[in-house]
């Protein structure tokens, strides 16, 4: 019985490695950043039953398929119909340029270690492999234009069953649409042509469609019929502008050419619907008239430029009535963009969306080669200068004005107290702790040692610029229950709020308390600028004492611990704070590129430091005297103290 269990056991191990999920290819490598690349999935072990679903909304059955770059994630929307145990068929869709991972999850369960190798899933987004239109031709006409695109295009394959292009890639055009609505593709002069899509055009008399509308038979088959109905108007133009030409005419003004008609010698017209419009390259010494309507595609703020070769003048209605136009821009002389002068730019003109507004251009060419080009600015926009290079992004310009005014404060004693009997504060600090003395002589924090002294504590206190320029006198006394600092404040500000403490270990207790609660005699006082006191002010002091009290909290002053005067110990000091030297080290020394710059309000202790210095010192550098340091003996200055910065800017160090 047991030799059954560990075949069956094995068996079962088997037919789960078996059932393991593993990608052995994908193909294409390479694809559009636009998406709808076919990618094709090799491997084992994909979901077979349960492709399809009752619920849609459980989005976790089935293949899954996820792109990942280093920043993004994007699906693969997986062709079911196409998927099988072996094969997943999934579109991309548009990503930007980069390298993505294939990730596959199967029935909710991702397995990001499908790939044997992970070079064999990753599928690369190239501008090469992207469908792009470059341009069209003509770029406007009326319904049934036939319409040539030029740009990277990969499949010449539409409407049939032909499985590669004349290029040999297995791609096919599905549809195409212009302007939202659907467009025929077809390839002129071609034998294909017989899979339909021509135009044709049949005139005639007498086309009834009372009974029934009219059929066409192309070779006994019967084809989509468009019918014009048996009346209809004439229409001239009705697009784009109406272009009237005089050849060989030098009008001394170009108000002249209003006087010239379909008689006047040179005559000849045509319908231009796109601009810039370039003349043949052998007309000379012409005249033209456009004439036509603008139609604002939105409501809005419009701006029109002007340009050609050589003189214009353009015309702008407030309605559709030709007599109402006025002169909005010109150009008197050749220049070569529509930006060159003032004058080519209109006003701004509020018009109204599919209102018809009449146009009207004269243009004089004398030589050499003549166009003509209208431009258009529109004030909104949904588009961005990201999205589109003829967008130009809003820029304004906030103007905030407001009056400063200087705080005042008025500090006013009222029955002031004389003759009152000042009480020193005294407090007692409690320290204990679970660890032995030999332990904690030598553990700090920050800054007090736990076994310190108390000329040691004495020492931290009277560092404090709460208590300074007061003292404070310390007492130790040991007892079970720990250290106990009985700390007294030589001050006669009077009552101290109880000492703050932190501390950073576990095994240490500290309390304070206060024994003796202080009292002020009275004849002094202090001011508290951002938590910090003032020295002891006279209850009595003139306005000189008061500010030089209130200035000294503003002052720099660095820590006892750094020596700033020159001397026997110290060969060389420099703080940056003097202006003078400021200005003539600037000059000569500090403004050298490695030797650093002079920076103001970054100080450590003060407002100036020295940025980006690769130099701290040299023996050429003077003295306040005048003169030169000279070299310096390690023997007597061995030691160099800096104190330096490091700003973090955006990330960089």
């Amino acid at each position: 019985m047991e030799v059954k269990w560990k075949a069956a056991a094995l068996l079962f191990a088997l037919w789960c490695c078996c059932d393991a999920q593993r990608i052995t290819s994908v193909s294409p490598r390479i694809g559009s950043v636009n998406g709808a690349t076919r990618l094709t999935i090799q491997g084992d072990g994909f979901a077979q039953e349960r492709q399809f679903q009752l619920n849609p909304v459980d989005d976790m059955f089935g293949n899954r398929v996820t792109l990942v770059s280093n920043t993004l994630s994007v699906p693969c929307d997986v062709e079911r119909d196409s998927t099988h145990r072996n094969q997943i068929m999934c579109y991309t869709r548009p990503m930007p340029y980069d390298y993505y991972e294939i990730h596959v999850s199967v029935d909710g369960v991702p397995d990001n270690s499908m790939c044997r190798y992970s070079s064999l899933c990753i599928f690369t987004t190239v501008w090469y492999r992207t469908p792009t239109i470059e341009s069209l031709s003509p770029v406007s006409g009326p319904p049934g234009t036939l319409v040539t695109v030029y740009g990277r295009i990969f499949t010449d394959v539409y409407g049939s069953n032909t499985d590669l292009s004349s290029n040999g890639i297995n791609a096919r055009f599905l549809r195409s649409y212009m302007g939202g609505m659907p467009c025929d593709l077809l390839k002129p002069n071609s034998d294909e042509r017989i899979m339909g899509g021509t135009l044709l055009t049949v005139q005639g008399r007498f086309f009834d469609e009372t009974d029934q509308p009219a059929r066409v038979l192309v070779g006994g088959n019967l084809t989509n019929c468009f019918c014009i109905p048996h009346f209809y108007f004439l229409c001239e133009g009705g697009r784009g502008l109406k272009m009237e030409v005089w050849n060989n005419s030098r009008p001394s003004s170009l108000s002249n050419i209003w006087s010239y008609n379909k008689n006047t010698t040179g005559y000849w017209s045509q319908w231009i619907d796109s601009m810039p419009y370039v003349f043949p390259r052998e007309m000379d010494y012409f005249t033209t008239r456009f004439t036509g309507f603008f139609v604002p595609p939105a409501t809005g703020n419009y701006t029109i430029y002007l340009n050609c070769d050589d003189r214009c003048d353009l015309y702008l209605s407030n309605s559709s009535r030709p007599e109402n136009k006025v002169k909005v821009a010109y150009q008197p002389y050749y220049v070569i963009d529509y930006t060159q002068l003032a004058s080519q730019k209109s006003q701004v003109l509020a018009l109204e969306k599919d209102k018809p507004y009449y146009m009207e251009i004269l243009q004089q060419e004398y030589g050499g080669a003549a166009t003509i080009n209208l431009g258009l600015f529109q004030g909104e926009s949904s588009y961005t200068e990201d999205q589109t290079d003829d967008a130009v992004n809003e820029v304004q310009d906030i103007g905030a004005d407001y009056d400063v005014f200087d705080e005042e404060q008025v500090v006013t004693f009222d029955m002031w107290p004389a003759n009152v009997a000042g009480v020193k504060e005294v407090q007692n600090v409690t320290v204990s702790s679970s660890c032995s003395d030999a332990l904690c002589s030598s553990a700090f924090f920050t800054p007090i040692a736990v076994s310190a002294s108390a000329a040691e504590v004495e020492t931290a206190l009277n560092g404090l610029w709460s208590i300074k320029p007061d003292t404070v006198m310390v007492t130790k006394q040991q007892s079970s229950e720990g250290s106990h600092f009985i700390v007294t404040f030589n001050s006669d500000r009077g009552d101290f709020e109880p000492l703050h403490f932190e501390v950073f270990g576990s095994d240490t207790n500290i309390t304070v308390a206060e024994v003796t609660k202080g009292r002020g005699n009275m004849k002094t006082f202090t001011l508290l600028w951002g938590g910090i006191p003032t020295k002891p002010i006279p209850f009595n002091a003139s306005k000189s004492e008061v500010q030089s009290a209130l200035e000294d909290l503003m002052k720099a002053e660095c820590p006892g611990e750094i020596l700033s005067f020159e001397g026997t110990d110290v060969k060389y000091f420099k703080d940056f704070e003097n202006d003078n030297s400021f200005l003539l080290f600037s000059i000569h020394q500090f403004n050298i590129a490695n030797e650093g710059t002079p920076v103001d309000h970054s100080g450590f202790c003060g407002r100036w430091s020295l940025k980006n210095a690769e130099i701290l010192f040299k023996d050429s550098y003077t003295t306040e005297s005048g003169d030169t340091y000279g070299p310096v003996s390690l023997d007597k200055h061995p030691m160099v103290k800096s104190i330096i910065y490091v700003f973090i800017v955006n990330g960089i160090v």
